[in-house]
């Protein structure tokens, strides 16, 4: 069992589903395949545990779910990929600029080692840990990976009122 705390993940998710005007929105620790559970009346998201890798699935819309959508060694880096996520899709629905084409556009973060391990999926190393994500998902977080969760929420918090 983890240790971890998911207080901030957990006001993320209502504050991003909120703006983003999602309904049935509600977290869970009770959830009995994953570590906690974010879910709304069209989608969700299953964060897993595995005693090596932080796993994230999603639920589409018809109930789909989708395993291994990316994987990260510390649960720090989890965090802050979700609330990237979920603020970016936000940031589209209240007229904020996304911020993930600018940064896709930088390509690579040169500081981060990156091993392409399937086609679309690169594996991302860094002083702060791992992550094995699909693209265009890998090029943005390589440019979040060494940043703390504060200054991820600073960022995604631009241009918004």
């Amino acid at each position: 069992m983890s240790m971890a705390d998911f207080s901030r993940l957990s006001a993320s998710w209502i504050e991003w589903s909120d703006r983003a005007h999602l309904t049935d929105v509600s977290v869970s620790t009770e959830c009995p395949d994953c570590e906690v559970r974010f879910s709304s009346k069209d989608q969700a998201v299953h964060l897993r545990y595995d005693g090596a890798w932080w796993i994230v699935d999603s639920v589409d819309d018809r109930g789909q779910r989708h395993s291994d959508e990316a994987k990260f060694s510390s649960f720090e880096l989890a965090e802050k990929y979700l609330i990237w996520l979920w603020a970016n899709s936000a940031r589209g629905i209240v007229g904020a600029p996304r911020l993930g084409p600018r940064l896709y556009a930088l390509g690579y973060n040169p500081n981060i080692e990156t091993i392409p391990i399937a086609e679309g999926v690169a594996d991302l190393k860094s002083p702060n840990g791992q992550a094995i994500l699909m693209e265009p998902y890998a090029t943005i977080f390589s440019h979040l990976m060494l940043k703390s969760a504060d200054e991820v929420e600073q960022m995604v918090r631009e241009g918004i009122a």
